[in-house]
């Protein structure tokens, strides 16, 4: 019996055959890696985004309503939200003292008979003073806190519940934004006691419904915050907080500051029938450095 070997031609076409497959089965293979890459990623940023937005939403809820703004640092400008005439990227508020109100140290609400504006005495039921400040120490980890470091104040509701002092001529001197006068927020005096939240200044006015604030908040991207050298990396979203603009603090010189996170691309709110609505843009690269890769997603939320 005669054995016959491979021809040249037929080693060759074996050999060429051989590297297409192997180069088709690399390519379906990197596709196959970029997709399960892409879908991690895409997974692991809805999560992040889901988190974040609603850490917003969570604090956005507890603001004293009104009080949001849009700040240019550059400038040193700012618009109430609700009658904004230009783009401001950095966005402030002022939030209530939501673990004081849980835990029910005070009620939100004044008994209008008995309360005195002349003496500048509020009754308010269900209120324990004590407790309030007791909070407040816990909560800011100082337990040499008093009233007197106005660190609490006395907002009333009014006309904020529907924001109508926003388009007043009173608002750029009722919180005490950016060096501004704050004649709305009021101190509360270290001789309050029980369900009697005696005031430092008399009121103009007294509501049947006020907020305790503690702090004020401020969210902005890195790329749009020039007063701050702890807080310019470009596509990083920050939150600044625990600091008072009705004593003259800024988020610039005076707030923490944490990261949100650092890959959004993206950060915009604005009013949805007097709702605030605000949108989170993330993105992140797969494979890292490849613009093929780019993965994106967008949450959006309203917050009443």
């Amino acid at each position: 019996m005669k054995y016959r070997g491979f021809t040249l031609v037929e080693m060759i076409t074996v050999i060429v055959v051989s590297g297409i497959l192997s180069a088709g089965t690399f390519v379906s293979l990197k596709h196959l890696y970029l997709r399960v890459s892409k879908s991690k990623a895409l997974s692991e940023l809805s999560l992040d985004s889901q988190i974040i937005v609603n850490q917003i939403s969570s604090l956005l809820y507890d603001r004293v309503p009104s009080s949001v703004i849009g700040y240019n640092d550059s400038t040193n400008t700012f618009e109430s939200i609700y009658s904004l005439s230009s783009t401001y990227h950095i966005l402030e508020w002022i939030g209530t003292s939501v673990e004081s109100l849980k835990k029910r140290d005070y009620s939100g609400f004044v008994d209008l008979d008995d309360s005195n504006a002349t003496n500048k005495t509020l009754v308010s039921p269900n209120t324990d003073v004590a407790k309030l400040l007791t909070t407040t120490r816990k909560k800011f980890d100082d337990y040499s806190i008093t009233f007197d470091d106005n660190i609490t104040a006395l907002v009333f509701a009014g006309t904020f519940d529907d924001g109508s002092i926003a388009y007043s001529s009173e608002f750029n001197s009722t919180f005490g934004w950016h060096g501004n006068s704050s004649n709305k927020v009021l101190g509360i005096d270290s001789s309050s006691n029980g369900k009697n939240i005696i005031l430092k200044t008399k009121p103009n006015e007294v509501y049947e419904k006020y907020y305790i604030v503690d702090s004020a908040y401020a969210i902005a991207r890195g790329q749009d915050i020039n007063c701050r050298s702890d807080a310019n990396e470009t596509d990083t979203l920050y939150l600044f907080y625990n600091y008072r603009p009705w004593k003259g603090e800024t988020f610039c010189n005076d707030a923490n500051v944490t990261i949100l996170s650092s890959e959004v691309s993206g950060f915009e709110i604005d009013l949805l029938n007097g709702s605030l609505f605000f949108n989170l843009t993330m993105r992140r690269n797969v494979p890292k450095r490849s613009n093929e890769g780019n993965v994106t997603i967008s949450k959006q939320k309203v917050v009443f």
